[in-house]
């Protein structure tokens, strides 16, 4: 998992020190500490998607986009994403989530922009989902 998080980092020219502390940084975030040297073949759905997250957050990006984040995970695990996506967004990073679960964003009650053949037809600010 950690050489997961961290490869990124190391092929763009970070040490391996800044490697190593950003890696722990990112899958103390994500809850994977405990995980950092397992396998992915050894993982659950849920710690497999959180961490493409720490991957994703390992170099401190100012926008997140997450395609369907929680399309392949049971019930309980998709909100432990969505809690995460929160609290990331909480610390700053711009998030940009793409879903068709209803629930999910109706219970987000942010910025909804509805897309129908790559227009816009609909942008509110806390927004439902709409079919």
């Amino acid at each position: 998992v950690a050489e997961n998080v961290g490869f990124a980092l190391l092929v763009t020219g970070h040490s391996g020190e800044e490697a190593r502390e950003e890696t722990e940084r990112a899958l103390a975030l994500v809850g994977l500490s405990q995980r950092r040297a397992h396998f992915p073949d050894q993982l659950s759905g849920g710690e497999k998607q959180r961490t493409a997250i720490a991957r994703a957050l390992v170099s401190r990006p100012k926008i997140l986009i997450a395609d369907e984040p929680t399309g392949n995970l049971d019930p309980v695990t998709s909100w432990e994403i969505i809690k995460l996506l929160v609290r990331v967004n909480e610390l700053g990073t711009t998030l940009l989530m793409a879903t068709h679960n209803a629930e999910i964003v109706n219970a987000l009650r942010r910025r909804v922009v509805h897309l129908d053949h790559g227009m816009v037809v609909r942008d509110e600010r806390e927004g439902q989902y709409a079919a």
